[in-house]
């Protein structure tokens, strides 16, 4: 393991009611707009919160906003730059004011039940067209595959469009913190994955692959670079434009039968990555590691004070956050 124990210090502690059941959906750790936000479900309630730029606390606000559909199945919710929240899923797009008022909606055709496909969002890096996942043509033999749709962001027309090679899958924008025209879209399609750069800059729209079929972006993007994660989690990578991929095997840098675990393995700050690691995923009994921010080599264990979170959430800032429940903790290495 890495040679080095550093102990962490505890920064803050908060309560965010209906987190800890939703902590695991795609859209719950989103960082949109150069920050990082959480997204709870609460009754027929989304309440979204803004981790606090002050590390000495948590979360800065916490706003919500009601669901048009609330036995609609799941959603995918994405705070927008002018304050407002847009909605995806059952075949309905919803963009609320900052006040809770609709400013409109978009209805499409849904996917077929049971095919575990889910729609998201994101507002494009100009502010004025929200980028959703939707079906394409389902009459059409063979399936052409699904879609990425500009819809603008003042009154809902479409705008744009772009053909994925993705088809019924389970989709999440990811935003760099530091970066924000970067645009990453994962895309989860049964046993295959796909990572697409999403391209948005001066009204066009594209959407190219990326990485390796078995992978995923993760966690905070940093300085023009993203992670990627092996779904098995059998490896890690470091993806910068114009730069050689950099890769390390789980079997070459941790011990014996432990693989990378957890789906938010992220830049704690520029110089480093916080990863978890554990034998089996889902399991209590993980440790989580400082790598090397370029090399991705481990470069240290960090020994908690009688605390364990199976995923922890890197901020960018050399601070992260651990979920217990509805509890938030926000740490940082002594």
């Amino acid at each position: 393991m890495a040679p080095s124990r550093p102990t962490v210090d505890l920064l803050a502690e908060e309560e965010f009611a209906g987190y800890g059941e939703c902590s695991s959906g795609y859209d719950s750790f989103l960082t949109r707009d150069g920050a990082n936000w959480l997204v709870a479900r609460t009754g027929d309630t989304i309440a979204v919160a803004r981790v606090a730029a002050d590390t000495g606390r948590v979360l800065d606000e916490v706003r919500r906003w009601p669901r048009l559909r609330p036995d609609g199945g799941r959603a995918y919710a994405s705070p927008l730059p002018d304050g407002g929240l847009a909605v995806v899923g059952d075949g309905l797009v919803t963009v609320y004011e900052a006040d809770a008022r609709v400013r409109w909606t978009h209805e499409f055709t849904p996917w077929t039940a049971g095919t575990g496909a889910s729609p998201a969002c994101v507002a494009d890096p100009a502010g004025r067209r929200l980028l959703v996942t939707t079906p394409g043509d389902l009459t059409a033999r063979p399936y052409p595959g699904d879609l990425c749709v500009a819809l603008d962001l003042a009154d809902g027309r479409p705008v744009g469009r772009a053909q994925l090679p993705s088809a019924s899958a389970g989709y999440a924008f990811k935003q760099s913190l530091t970066h924000p025209a970067q645009l990453l879209l994962d895309a989860a399609q049964g046993d295959t994955f796909f990572t697409l750069a999403i391209g948005a800059a001066g009204g066009g729209l594209s959407a190219d692959r990326t990485g390796l079929p078995t992978e995923l972006a993760a966690g905070v993007g940093l300085g023009g670079a993203f992670l990627h994660l092996d779904v098995g989690g059998e490896w890690l990578s470091r993806y910068e434009a114009g730069q050689p991929e950099v890769r390390v095997d789980a079997e070459d840098v941790l011990p014996e039968d432990f693989r990378f675990v957890g789906y938010r393995t992220g830049f704690l700050d520029e110089g480093r990555v916080l990863a978890a690691a554990a034998e089996e995923e889902d399991s209590d009994e993980n440790s989580h590691l400082l790598l090397d921010g370029r090399t991705l080599a481990p470069v240290a264990e960090l020994d908690y004070p009688g605390t364990v979170a199976y995923d922890p959430l890197a901020l960018g800032d050399g601070t992260w956050l651990t979920v217990e429940d509805d509890t938030l903790r926000r740490w940082r290495p002594a």
